[in-house]
């Protein structure tokens, strides 16, 4: 089991798209949290009352106040009180994944798996050198995102969510290497960045 923990503020459409590409999966074998930054009971009611939320697989989380860092001290929150599955992704409400990212995923043993995406970000790494480009996934700050790599849970939160630089998702990465865990690279784009 995979629990998805994906942090929220500001989305509506989007987080809709994310969350039905989330609930597209051909493997049922995951659980998704949302946690949004700060109270906002519309949203969840809008969620609610349209399908979007499910009992013990799509479930809403408000935060009790407004963070505001970017989600790090959620994803941390997330990471330390939600997470009870062998792995998790953690990863931005904005973003969606292809309908077999799960089934991909689930394949594998290793503890730290990673696959390539599209990154939204203007960049000479992804393959056109600009904006909405293939990043091939590698080890190394710049080249993987959050939301690229599903790690066995016990492992990331002995590590912890624990940086709020802007680079904060290699900091964890990197902190989840030092442990000498055994990884593997997908070599598909299973999932798009925005």
């Amino acid at each position: 089991m995979i629990d998805i923990v994906s942090v929220t503020y500001g989305h509506d459409e989007n987080l809709k798209c994310f969350i039905n590409s989330i609930k597209s999966q051909t493997n049922n074998n995951w659980r998704l949290f949302i946690i949004h930054d700060g109270p906002n009971n519309n949203l969840k009611n809008d969620l609610l009352v349209n399908g979007y939320l499910v009992k013990n697989k799509v479930v809403f989380v408000e935060h009790p106040n407004r963070v505001n860092d970017y989600g790090h001290t959620l994803r941390k929150w997330g990471l330390n009180n939600l997470v009870t599955s062998e792995y998790v992704l953690i990863t931005n409400c904005d973003n969606y994944y292809t309908p077999t990212f799960i089934d991909e995923v689930s394949k594998r043993t290793e503890d730290f798996i990673y696959f390539d995406c599209i990154h939204s970000h203007k960049t000479q790494n992804n393959h056109n050198k600009t904006d909405y480009g293939y990043l091939n996934a590698k080890l190394s700050r710049g080249w993987i995102d959050i939301g690229s790599a599903v790690i066995k849970s016990d492992i990331a939160k002995k590590v912890g969510f624990n940086s709020s630089e802007f680079h904060a998702d290699w900091i964890y990465f990197e902190n989840v290497l030092k442990i000498s865990v055994n990884t593997f690279k997908i070599n598909k784009i299973l999932f798009v960045h925005n």
